[in-house]
């Protein structure tokens, strides 16, 4: 009989107890920050196709001669030369003074 009183009174506490720490402990708010996004136009204006590394993303981009090409980055993102599967040398950051305005390759 004493064991069934002692399991019983613990199942009360047990059930009673997030009800008494409800009031006193404050909620856990976890919100996401998603960076702002940017359009980058690069025309290549070079002679030759050129593939372009983003480093934010991951994702390679290949700059095809006389055409305009936009790449979606975030902010603080690094856009690099790819060369022999490596990443070169490092064209541009991107930040809100780029969003949406033509870069020209050759000037990067």
């Amino acid at each position: 009989m004493r064991k069934i009183l002692v399991i019983a009174f613990s199942a009360l506490c047990i059930a009673q107890t997030p009800s008494v720490f409800a009031g006193k402990i404050a909620p856990l708010n976890i919100v996401k920050v998603d960076g702002a996004k940017y359009d980058i136009k690069i025309k290549n204006d070079s002679g030759d196709e050129v593939t372009v590394y983003n480093a934010g993303s991951g994702g390679t981009y290949r700059l095809q001669k006389n055409i305009t090409t936009t790449i979606k980055m975030e902010e603080g993102d690094k856009l690099y030369i790819y060369e022999g599967g490596k990443k070169g040398r490092l064209l541009l950051t991107a930040n809100a003074d780029l969003d949406g305005k033509l870069q020209l390759f050759s000037k990067l």
